[in-house]
């Protein structure tokens, strides 16, 4: 994955902010959140998406982390799953351009691990991944 991201550091912090959106709505598909499913959640985010760019916040701290603040915030706020994938599908559909065959294959690797992570994908999850997958057209990727 050699791919980075082509954006600039403000609007990297939103991507990522983006991509825990979209996380958290395959996590919350069933409307909870497993200790695995977090767990997960912050280890992708090494495996996928630190070596995506170098971008850093105000503190120093790698962006790629604001996919792991979002979801956080959202879990504790019990935020809607529906509404957090409207959020990212509207990001999506307007940066399409910033969504490449890397970042695609990346989005979908986190988000298949995400629902693999508690005993496998349950129904809700299943249709959450094939929603993701026809959203970013990707035929090969299809559950």
């Amino acid at each position: 994955m050699t791919t980075k991201l082509k954006t600039k550091k403000q609007h990297a912090e939103v991507f990522y902010q983006k991509l825990g959106y979209l996380f958290y709505s395959i996590a919350y598909a069933d409307r909870k959140v497993s200790e695995p499913e977090k767990s997960t959640m912050l280890s992708m985010i090494v495996e996928d998406w630190l070596s995506l760019d170098e971008t850093t916040d105000p503190y120093g701290t790698d962006s790629a982390y604001q996919i792991h603040i979002l979801f956080d915030f959202l879990t504790e706020k019990g935020f809607d799953s529906e509404n957090a994938y409207v959020i990212f599908e509207r990001y999506f559909k307007n940066h399409m351009e910033v969504f490449d065959d890397d970042i695609i294959d990346r989005i979908f690797h986190t988000a298949e691990r995400i629902a693999q992570s508690l005993n496998g994908r349950n129904k809700s999850e299943v249709l959450a991944l094939t929603r993701l997958h026809l959203l970013l057209g990707k035929e090969k990727h299809l559950v």
